[in-house]
């Protein structure tokens, strides 16, 4: 039986005030030193958790602004076995940069996405900002980012992040209207998500099956996050860990196995990744 690892990064091995990983180093060293697959799941842009790779010596496979993508090290990726998946179908591998290659599991490109958006803003008169329209210096104004964070945080190549300043019933109301539209709201732990039909489950369940297909054996997945972003992510796992967050209610996740950390953030994390790996 080999295991994976699935984690969300804000909130969960990210502390949600600093940012700072520190206290899941033990953890980390102990799946490196068991050569287990630790896979960055996140609603981060591929821009901002290239970095964070290199600064974690993590060679893995990562997935991108809450599923939408799924990206891999150029030339670490066996195409023939992505082409056998019974996840998806007919599997488009397009080139990012020199180093890096990827795939979109979103249906609808995002300049559709931000067009029915802001034509829906503009109809109903409703207050939020999108990432797009925000300066990088309002970035680091709403999400406390150095500067250099926020220009590669709004580098978006499949989904847009609303600031909603508007009521919870517009907000229902706007979801209802962007479901019609083939698009989902996704609340995170700052922002809500405006995005196409995939999500964070769907690409564990299609990184799992590559894993499987890999090693030619049973694979068990853990996954850990902290938001309600993570759900689909954590009902689709094995063994789904709910890091405690200082600013919001734990999500509600229906998986029998579910278990909640009592430390916050990348303590918590560790604490997990430990026990769990000592099963």
């Amino acid at each position: 039986m080999k295991k994976i690892i699935f984690t969300d990064l804000d909130g969960s091995l990210l502390d949600h005030h600093d940012y700072s990983y520190t206290p899941a180093l033990p953890a980390i060293k102990a799946l490196n030193a068991q050569a287990i697959p630790w896979l960055l799941t996140t609603s981060k842009t591929a821009a901002e958790v290239i970095d964070l790779k290199a600064e974690l010596a993590n060679s893995y496979p990562f997935i991108v602004e809450n599923g939408a993508g799924i990206f891999w090290n150029k030339g670490s990726l066996n195409k023939d076995l992505l082409k056998r998946n019974s996840v998806i179908d007919n599997p488009v591998i397009q080139s990012w940069g020199d180093d890096f290659e990827y795939m979109s599991l979103s249906p609808v490109l995002l300049p559709q996405i931000l067009q029915i958006s802001q034509n829906y803003k503009t109809q109903h008169q409703l207050s939020f900002i999108g990432f797009s329209e925000m300066s990088a210096e309002q970035v680091v104004e709403f999400t406390g980012l150095p500067l250099n964070s926020a220009v590669k945080a709004k580098q978006r190549n499949f989904s847009e992040p609303l600031l909603w300043q508007d009521s919870e019933q517009a907000l229902t109301e706007f979801s209802q209207a962007m479901s019609q539209r083939g698009l989902q709201v996704i609340k995170g732990g700052r922002f809500v998500h405006l995005m196409g039909l995939s999500n964070k489950g769907l690409a564990l369940k299609c990184l799992t099956n590559y894993y499987h297909q890999a090693w030619q054996d049973q694979v068990q997945t853990m996954a850990l996050g902290d938001g309600n972003n993570d759900v689909p992510l954590l009902e689709a796992s094995d063994y789904p860990v709910i890091i405690c967050s200082p600013v919001n209610p734990p999500p509600k996740v229906n998986h029998p196995k579910v278990v909640t950390t009592k430390a916050f953030g990348p303590e918590g994390w560790n604490q997990a990744v430990l026990s769990w790996l000592e099963a």
